[in-house]
């Protein structure tokens, strides 16, 4: 089983990046960059999405740590819609491996994506009813 480090943010994990306190968030176990982890970080959402959808070709478009983060940005950027899809895409995948968070818990990217979609599942359906 693939074993990568992952960065969490406060209201949604962020997957496969390694970070100090002192360093910027970075990915581990991918090229650095690919899955915009940084960018994510600094709050760039539009160069963290501009970066992962540029490097679907590099990375499977069903890679879970991917996904994970391009749901991040789209709930972030407003369209929760799209972020419940890549969550439950993320779930979905055949390729699920641990994560390391940032508070040093291992996680499997399948609970990962399914714990995104258990925070904000409900809250999507009754905005939009």
């Amino acid at each position: 089983m693939r074993m990568l480090s992952l960065l969490a943010l406060a209201t949604l994990p962020l997957a496969a990046c390694a970070t100090t306190d002192r360093m910027a968030a970075v990915e581990d176990g991918y090229e650095r960059g690919a899955l915009g982890v940084a960018a994510i970080d600094r709050g760039d959402y539009a160069a963290a999405e501009e970066i992962m959808e540029g490097r679907a070709g590099n990375i499977a478009a069903n890679d879970p740590a991917r996904l994970i983060n391009l749901g991040t940005v789209y709930m972030k950027t407003g369209r929760p819609g799209m972020a419940l899809s890549a969550w439950r895409l993320a779930a979905a995948s055949n390729d699920h491996f641990m994560v390391a968070t940032r508070d040093g818990r291992w996680v499997n990217t399948k609970d990962l994506a399914e714990q995104a979609l258990a925070r904000h599942e409900s809250a999507v359906r009754s905005a939009t009813r």
